[in-house]
């Protein structure tokens, strides 16, 4: 059954929620925002505070559940191929402690890469599984790790013939794919589940110019950040899986177990909002936010003294693809570790970026950055370099068209 994707019922019952102007006896203590502090209005603004709203007295009954979250996860696990969808507001942290308690316990062996999230030994401590660790390599030049190759999981899952799950982490924080495809049959044709850790890939199957999903590859399921990359509010998340080799009512317990009983309605609204809209534009505004990307990496490139990561590493270590809208910028030529750069950008030029490791800054491009985002990104390195000695009558990059860069 094909649902109406433009449909958004959780949102929309907040939405009229908000709008009805109910006298308030539940939760949270600020009564729609009466009782909060000014300061507290200033920073979050009225209208929010107002949609602040319970889920149960609030958007939904308390005694008889109106279905509006069943309806929006229902929308949620059409839009991403899956057979089921969970709605987080504890972040993805919380979908891989309920999906490796799902499908291990005490003693079971599970095969993870040694690059896997934190959250992934937090969920192995609580199921009482056992890893059985994959070694990804370290690129030297970047100092990070690969993806894992076909061969490391046939020596795995040879090794670990007993295994309950195969779980991969892709795309990795710098943008790094695995051959997804190529790992899921190997992990059915050993009768094992194939999860992906997707946190940071919630926008693939919305672009074609972006790589394989991980459910279209033939995950049984996946984990996505849809806080992360798309329109969702901190911590929105969202578990997705196929009951062929999982089960889902067990995994349903789980997900009730690990989350919050008092979540959060504005976050779930905002993944009933997210999907929506991925569905409905998503090709068109990762397409634009891919453009904007690839050409702020090119200029990037030729600037003396500084390195953005690019299609070079993933021909060079045979990487099955690559995310385009994650740049990894690197000014070890100038002395400055990626954690320097970071407070060089942020105190001289006023850009926030993701993350910073010993070799580089990694800065997420979406369809929320503008030309403008990027200019600035762009004039900032070019400004940053040429105080270092370097030229700008070189920075330029030859037969570029593109006037803003």
């Amino acid at each position: 059954m094909t649902h109406n994707q433009n449909e958004t019922p959780y949102l929309d019952a907040l939405i009229r929620y908000r709008d009805a102007e109910y006298t308030a006896f539940h939760t949270p203590g600020h009564k729609r925002g009466s009782g909060a502090t000014a300061r507290m209005i200033e920073a979050f603004g009225a209208t929010l505070l107002q949609t602040d709203a319970a889920v149960a007295g609030g958007v939904d009954d308390t005694q008889q559940s109106l279905g509006l979250l069943h309806a929006a996860e229902t929308l949620a696990a059409e839009a991403w191929g899956a057979d089921r969808a969970f709605f987080l507001v504890n972040g993805s942290t919380s979908a891989m402690h309920a999906m490796l308690i799902t499908t291990g316990g005490p003693g079971d062996h599970v095969i993870v890469p040694r690059n896997s999230h934190k959250s992934v030994l937090a969920a192995l401590i609580f199921s009482g599984a056992m890893p059985h660790y994959i070694e990804p390599a370290i690129d030297s030049e970047w100092g990070i790790a690969l993806t894992i190759t076909l061969e490391q999981a046939r020596q795995a899952l040879a090794a670990c013939p007993d295994a309950v799950a195969f779980l991969v982490t892709s795309p990795t924080y710098n943008g790094l794919c695995a051959d997804l495809p190529a790992l899921a049959t190997l992990s059915h044709a050993s009768a094992v589940p194939f999860i992906v850790d997707q946190a940071w890939g919630p926008h693939l199957r919305f672009c074609s110019r972006l790589p394989v999903d991980a459910l279209t590859a033939g995950a049984d399921a996946t984990i996505v950040s849809v806080h992360k990359l798309l329109a969702g509010l901190t911590q929105s998340s969202l578990l997705l899986a196929r009951g062929e080799r999982l089960n889902l009512r067990r995994l349903e317990s789980i997900v009730k177990m690990t989350q919050s009983t008092s979540p959060q309605a504005l976050i779930m609204a905002s993944i009933d909002g997210a999907r929506q809209q991925m569905v409905t534009e998503g090709e068109r505004l990762w397409g634009l936010a891919i453009e904007l990307a690839e050409q702020a990496r090119t200029t990037i490139q030729g600037i003396p003294g500084l390195r953005c990561l690019d299609n070079d590493l993933i021909a060079a270590h045979d990487i099955a693809a690559f995310d385009p809208t994650r740049l990894t910028i690197s000014a070890q030529a100038f002395g400055h570790s990626g954690f320097e750069l970071e407070s060089i950008l942020r105190d001289d030029y006023r850009i926030s970026v993701e993350a910073a490791d010993p070799n580089g800054v990694i800065l997420c491009i979406t369809y929320g950055d503008r030309r403008q985002d990027l200019d600035h990104l762009v004039a900032s390195l070019r400004d940053y370099a040429a105080r270092r000695g370097f030229s700008l009558a070189t920075n330029s990059v030859e037969g570029s068209t593109d006037k803003a860069f």
